[in-house]
């Protein structure tokens, strides 16, 4: 409603600019939304896949280089070996390696020395980017090629293949500095079976260092700040551009929020957007990952965006041009009629729009207007006169309709007090019968004081205490009576003769077909704004097709016109729902709840008034 208001405050032209605007804006500014948004999907789905392939591609090439290296140092493990100064040494000096595995005990020098010649002739050879290689017998005995013979360095010991438990496939451990040299490796740990015997006899493990690894396979370009990385099921980076986070936890650097728990995925790193894909090496046992900035990947959404901008910059200078043009032609006549509509309104019936014949719908409009004029000045005064006489009717109506009501309660509890009152005087001869009379006759004097359709509900629950006084005399063995109301609602206003009609229905259909063995109760509390009184009784309950009868009534009471409602209504219930409603409109009045065999409460909704 308030929204409706505002808009009505401004005038069509207006209106119509904006929502021409509005409607243009809107949709420029969804086709640009949908652009981008389909462009960005597009731009990620194209780098998930060329990542994909890329760290696919690194994985497949690192696992070659080390099968190859596996291949390589195969003719080495199993022999013959030539010897460090004569190449076609005897044939006793053949399988030097497998030999040296078999035996135990204290080593010679001169088999060290040889030992290391074949290790360190094989990394000559072969690899620029080993560190340095180790051959390690089954019961701890250690050669490496660069050991220094006249003395002990047992610095390998703390290298982490040093105490790995042995294993038939090959194995590649994540980055770690190198006992002897100090830098930071990968070791490529590789298992060396016996010849004669087919058993693990050692393994040869093969430092490789990372710097040279990462210039011959890692460093691939990834956009101008996108890099690969690597990082072990452990959670240790092996990779990284950056030297000081190799051997490193992943989460104790600044990736620790990297999740490699899904392929492919976005996410923000250091307060960066990033394009996350990786790819498992089963060889390896490490995942490759590559990293890219989100935004390096979205200048062509930039493009783009920009355009539609653009585009949409000249469609507004157009519309802003157009757009009052047309609204000024359209508007023109609605003007013209809005001022007629003024003319009418200071009280001249005889201003008349001219109309240009065709559907227009404006021009069909004002043709109206000129018809609606002739009219209403024949009309207008016999319309208000009619609607002076009918409020003058209908108020006059309610008034009769509520003294009506009211009046026909009170012969109906003058008569059955009467019949009390005779029937006591007749069996018992008791004095109480002077209590009846007294509470009979405040009550009628009462009732018959038509002054003021309201009362106090004090007043209320005064006359209704009076009343089951009187029963109680009539069954003063078993009949109780309680009143639960706090006294801030005594001041209430209510209307007169509300209670007691529902007072006397809960004694007539609950307590007097148990002899006067029954309970009637008076309660009333607040909800929100409204004050429900109940009365509540336990006999048995109203039969249900009664209840749906008696519901119908009560329903159908708003629908009924003054005349039958004030000719139809005797029963105490509905008169009372009758009364409230004309008193406080349909939202108010009487409402039944019955449960079988255990009684009913009549409640009463009235509107709560606020503390004085």
């Amino acid at each position: 409603m308030r929204w409706g208001r505002w808009i009505h405050r401004f005038s069509i032209r207006l209106k119509l600019i904006v929502l021409l605007l509005t409607a243009t804006l809107s949709a420029i500014a969804l086709t640009g939304a949908l652009s981008h948004y389909f462009y960005m999907e597009a731009a990620k789905k194209d780098f998930f896949q060329f990542a994909d392939d890329a760290s696919y591609r690194l994985n497949r090439q690192l696992e070659l280089y080390f099968e190859q290296m596996k291949i390589s140092v195969s003719s080495m493990l199993a022999g013959p070996l030539p010897n460090r100064n004569d190449l076609t040494r005897s044939a006793e000096q053949v399988g030097l390696i497998q030999n040296w595995l078999a035996d135990s005990g204290p080593t010679p020098l001169l088999r060290l020395a040889d030992l290391q010649d074949v290790l360190n002739n094989y990394v000559a050879l072969n690899y620029d980017e080993v560190d340095s290689i180790y051959l390690m017998a089954a019961d701890g005995r250690t050669v490496s090629n660069l050991q220094n013979l006249n003395r002990i360095d047992a610095s390998y010991r703390q290298e982490p293949w040093f105490t790995m438990e042995p294993a038939e496939a090959l194995k590649v451990l994540p980055t770690h500095r190198s006992g002897q040299t100090g830098r930071p490796v990968i070791s490529l740990v590789l298992p060396i079976f016996s010849t004669d015997t087919m058993q693990l006899a050692g393994r040869l493990v093969i430092n490789l260092r990372i710097s040279d690894l990462e210039k011959t396979f890692v460093r691939t370009s990834l956009a101008d700040k996108g890099y690969f990385l690597i990082v072990s099921q452990d959670g240790t980076v092996v990779v990284h551009p950056d030297s000081q986070l190799r051997g490193e936890p992943l989460a104790e650097t600044a990736l620790a929020a990297l999740r490699l728990d899904s392929p492919s995925a976005v996410q923000t790193l250091q307060g960066t957007e990033m394009l996350i894909s990786s790819s498992v090496s089963e060889l390896a046992d490490w995942r490759v990952v590559a990293l890219i900035p989100f935004e390096q990947m979205a200048s062509g959404v930039r493009v783009a965006r920009n355009a539609a901008i653009a585009a949409m910059l000249i469609l507004v200078a157009i519309v802003l041009i157009l757009v009052p043009v047309a609204a000024q032609r359209f508007t023109r006549p609605l003007r013209r009629l809005k001022q007629l509509m003024e003319q009418v309104e200071q009280g001249n019936l005889e201003a008349r729009a001219a109309v240009v014949p065709g559907k227009d719908e404006i021009q069909v409009l004002s043709h109206s207007y000129n018809r609606m004029s002739s009219r209403l000045s024949k009309l207008i005064d016999t319309v208000a006169k009619m609607k002076v006489n009918e409020m003058h009717i209908l108020l006059g109506q309610k008034e009769a309709m509520i003294r009506a009501l009211q009046n026909q309660i009170n012969p109906h509890l003058l008569y059955n007090t009467l019949e009390i009152i005779n029937s006591l005087a007749y069996v018992e001869k008791n004095e109480r019968i002077q209590i009846i009379a007294k509470n009979l006759g405040d009550y009628y004097r009462y009732t018959a004081s038509i002054k003021e359709p309201s009362v106090t509900l004090q007043d209320e629950l005064e006359h209704a205490r009076k009343y089951l006084e009187i029963v109680k005399i009539r069954f003063p063995r078993h009949f109780q009576s309680r009143f639960y109301v706090n006294e801030k609602y005594f001041e209430q206003r209510i209307v007169k003769c509300s209670l007691q009609p529902l007072v006397e229905n809960a004694v007539k259909y609950a307590v007097e077909p148990k002899q006067g063995n029954g309970t009637v109760i008076v309660s009333a509390y607040d909800a929100a704004d409204e004050l429900v009184i109940e009365v509540a009784d336990n006999g048995d309950g109203i039969p249900a097709d009664k209840l749906a009868a008696l519901q119908r009534m009560l329903d159908g009471i708003g629908e009924q016109t003054d005349e039958t409602l004030a000719g139809s209504l005797s029963l105490g219930i509905a008169n009372v729902h009758a009364r409230l409603v004309l008193q406080h409109g349909p939202r108010y009045g009487v409402s039944i709840t019955t449960f079988a065999g255990r009684g009913t409460v009549v409640s009463v909704k009235v509107p709560l008034q606020a503390e004085q």
